[in-house]
């Protein structure tokens, strides 16, 4: 909205989970999916009682080998980047999703479609051998990687439909993560059955780390890449991520009002007599 140097208009956002995987509603406390079952009344009373938080938000740079003169391609980040297993299930339900829309109407069968992938590639193992394709630098100081199959750089505690993936089973210590600290967490994964494990607390992600930047070459082939689940193939190329800026979200505690009964109108009357007007408006 460019909106610079204006932040008392800077909308506050808060989300609502009608996706699959829902991981950042999951981390702001809204839940891993909306489907009626709170009253719409409710929900605009959970958005007006709200908590504002600031999330940061990275840029991610990919420049391809050998391509000097093309400008490198540039995304934006607010949950995840990763290589690898869980980015090669990303994009082959994509590319199963385009070719037949129709058939991918729930969230159950969303699931059940990843599933698939992933049992596939346990079988398959098509990203083995990453530590030897791809080098990983944290703020500035090269990482020895074990025998990894995916390194997963996260700026959100969720992953993969609810996983708290840098926590894992909780039973090590570990050091914590915010949204706001200017830091990314960087794990790796051994394939798509240590990723299942993690995500049902049966293992710990291999920790690699936390940093301000992040840069990743891979030296050869293509290999599957995603960011807050947009999926590609990608060629040689270099991955640098930094931090971008940060946007103001809601944050909503389940101690809060979700079993309220309070009426539509209790709701109105509150938008209507709130003191802080543009904080409700861009709610």
């Amino acid at each position: 909205m460019k909106l610079k140097g204006q932040d008392q208009f800077i909308p506050l956002v808060t989300i609502l989970p009608l996706g699959t995987g829902n991981d950042l509603s999951n981390s702001l406390g809204w839940g891993a999916g909306y489907a009626g079952e709170i009253p719409v009344e409710q929900v605009l009373r959970n958005v007006l009682e709200a908590e504002v938080v600031k999330m940061d938000r990275w840029k991610v740079q990919v420049a391809s080998k050998g391509n000097y003169f093309r400008k490198p391609k540039v995304l934006s980040m607010n949950n995840y980047f990763s290589v690898g297993p869980d980015a090669l299930m990303a994009l082959n339900f994509h590319v199963h999703r385009e070719k037949t829309p129709s058939f991918f109407s729930s969230r159950i069968i969303n699931k059940a479609v990843y599933f698939l992938y992933g049992t596939k590639d346990c079988l398959v193992q098509e990203c083995k051998d990453l530590d030897k394709r791809i080098e990983l630098e944290l703020d500035g100081e090269q990482v020895t990687l074990p025998n990894l199959e995916g390194i997963i750089v996260c700026n959100i505690g969720n992953w993969g439909g609810g996983c708290r993936l840098w926590e894992g089973m909780g039973d090590e210590p570990y050091p914590p993560t915010r949204v706001d600290d200017g830091l990314l967490e960087v794990v790796g994964v051994y394939g798509s059955f240590h990723c299942a494990q993690i995500q049902v607390k049966l293992a710990n992600p291999v920790r690699l780390g936390q940093a301000h930047t992040v840069r990743l070459v891979l030296k050869s082939s293509r290999m599957p890449m995603q960011v807050d689940g947009e999926p590609w193939a990608q060629g040689p190329c270099t991955i640098t991520i930094t931090h971008k800026t940060q946007a103001l979200m809601l944050y909503h505690s389940t101690e809060q009002t979700d079993d309220d009964d309070s009426s539509a109108s209790e709701v109105e009357d509150h938008i209507d007599t709130s003191s802080n007007a543009p904080q409700t408006e861009s709610s």
